[in-house]
């Protein structure tokens, strides 16, 4: 244990230090002159444990394919609507943009990068679901475009810009004009070339062409024939009916649908096409909310009693249609907010230990519990919260932009500085309403920033895990909001409420709504547990 500076390596996931520094060695010093050696020499790693993450060097060009498809996944709600020439530019700027500091390596691979027999070519075996990745991504684009062709036409349009897509990327890495001015105009050309294109495929003329063209595409893709999606959408629609749904003005909370279920599809087969249990990760089950208005104590009660049974019930239903079943990992982050939210670091390790002692005794064999400190090796949990934050965190003037010019991103500011403002206003009553609300603002900020910081980090961790969260979220986000428990408003979770049984159900509500009915608190192992509603409720 180290209790080094934020910016110390010492904080650092193996993982991430490891393909940090390879991809650094390997851009700086050529790929052919460094060994596995030498990256463990510089990361200060055992060379014993750059081999539990990374096989070979090609694996370190892998991880840099899976971290930009991260990337692109996490941001591809905020992609502009309108028609598909500006969402197909506006996403192959992103692309280009988070590939730009890899240039020079991606330039030594070049002959490596268009040979199907290594492991890091395009059209590798290797690289089958960073293709599939790659393919969701681009159908999401189709799909969300205010001209988006006919459904019959959506997959051969998608392989065909996906193609097109790899063209652009190719120029760029020989581009050697001014700031890539080359490309730039290229594809300026090509969204140009879109735009003409794309309402002829209502004609007769356009489907014949764009088959011919899909066709002789999906050739090329190299993907296998043997890619079936027929279990991941069943597993994608089982998840997806439990979802939570960010509302916003323009939105309604429509049912899963096609770019709903698209975007999961590549990471599900992953696990299907080596027969291996779906991994599922959940940030969530923090601590109690330190205002006692809302729950009943510290320490976990019966609400995440149902919540873990009902994670449990997931995995078992998954199993149903897929024999190897499903691994939830619950991502605990009471350790990633507890200074914002004025927890203790004691509060948030009573509240774990007490959670990992549910999990045996209810029996819920398929989850587990991953903490901060089993990712980052550190004693200060502020400095690590900070390193965080430094290592993974969007800066807050980019953040705040866009909360205020997208609206998924606005209304998830509203849910969560909603939040932060009723704790405020709990915990310092002397101040006035409209003074913690102003004050809440910067907190609601941090928390989003921190959120997706850790998001991040575990992404990093658990490169090919299905994403959950606990909050609502964009219809076609990467992440899937998961309704945990029968719950008054989408945003209200077992450690922000009470649990109330009555007569034929039960719902999750504050503590002072529960009180105010009348209910009847029901204490279980000498701790306050649940509500009962009493007769007169």
């Amino acid at each position: 244990m180290v209790a080094a500076a934020p910016s110390s390596l010492a904080f650092s996931s193996a993982r991430r230090i490891l393909l940090d520094t390879g991809l650094q060695l390997l851009e700086n010093q050529g790929f052919g002159t460094v060994s596995m050696a030498d990256i463990a020499l510089a990361a200060g790693q055992p060379l014993a444990e750059v081999y539990r993450h990374f096989g070979s060097k090609n694996d370190f060009v892998l991880g840099l394919y899976q971290r930009v498809h991260d990337d692109l996944e996490a941001r591809s709600p905020d992609l502009p609507a309108g028609p598909l020439a500006l969402r197909f530019q506006a996403f192959m700027r992103e692309k280009l943009r988070l590939l730009a500091p890899h240039h020079r390596l991606l330039r030594s691979q070049m002959a490596a990068l268009l040979d199907a027999d290594v492991p890091t070519g395009v059209l590798s075996p290797e690289t089958e679901n960073i293709r599939l990745r790659g393919l969701a991504l681009f159908e999401l684009v189709v799909r969300g475009a205010t001209d988006a062709p006919a459904e019959n036409l959506v997959p051969a349009l998608t392989q065909a810009l996906y193609a097109a897509h790899w063209g652009v990327l190719g120029l760029r890495l020989l581009d050697r004009s001014a700031a890539g001015q080359a490309t730039d105009e290229l594809l300026e050309m090509l969204s140009a070339g879109l735009a003409l294109a794309t309402p002829q495929l209502a004609t007769q003329l356009g489907p014949l062409l764009l088959g011919q063209v899909g066709v002789a595409v999906g050739q090329f893709l190299q993907v296998s024939p043997a890619v079936d999606f027929a279990v991941a959408r069943r597993m994608a629609k089982l998840i997806l009916r439990h979802r939570k749904v960010l509302r916003t003005d323009s939105e309604a909370s429509p049912a899963p649908d096609e770019q709903s279920i698209a975007v999961q599809l590549p990471k599900l087969h992953y696990y299907i096409s080596q027969g291996w249990p779906i991994h599922l990760i959940l940030p969530a089950f923090p601590a109690k909310s330190p205002n006692r208005q809302k729950v009943l104590g510290t320490l976990p009660d019966l609400g995440e009693e149902i919540a873990l049974t009902f994670l449990q019930s997931l995995c078992d239903d998954i199993r149903q249609v897929y024999a190897p079943g499903a691994r939830l990992s619950i991502c605990a982050d009471g350790r990633v907010f507890a200074d914002l939210v004025q927890v203790s670091d004691a509060d948030v390790s009573a509240y774990n230990d007490v959670l990992k002692s549910l999990i045996q005794r209810l029996g819920t064999p398929d989850l587990d519990v991953v903490n901060l400190e089993d990712l980052l090796a550190t004693d200060s949990f502020d400095q690590a919260r900070a390193w965080i934050v430094a290592q993974y965190g969007e800066p807050l003037a980019e953040l705040k932009a866009r909360v205020r010019d997208t609206d998924h991103a606005r209304a998830m500011f509203n849910g969560i500085h909603r939040f932060v403002s009723e704790d405020g206003q709990a915990l310092a009553p002397e101040k006035s309403k409209s003074r913690v609300k102003e004050e809440s603002k910067e907190v609601a900020y941090e928390v989003i920033q921190r959120s997706n910081a850790w998001t991040k980090l575990l992404a990093q961790e658990f490169p090919h895990a299905l994403r959950l969260s606990i909050h609502p979220q964009h219809p076609h986000s990467d992440k899937i909001g998961l309704r945990i428990t029968r719950a008054q408003d989408d945003w209200l979770t077992p450690w922000h409420g009470v649990v109330l049984l009555r007569a034929n159900d039960y719902v999750l509500l504050k503590r002072s709504q529960a009180e105010e009915t009348g209910a009847v608190l029901v204490e279980q192992d000498g701790r306050p547990s649940h509500f009962v509603a009493g007769p007169n409720s």
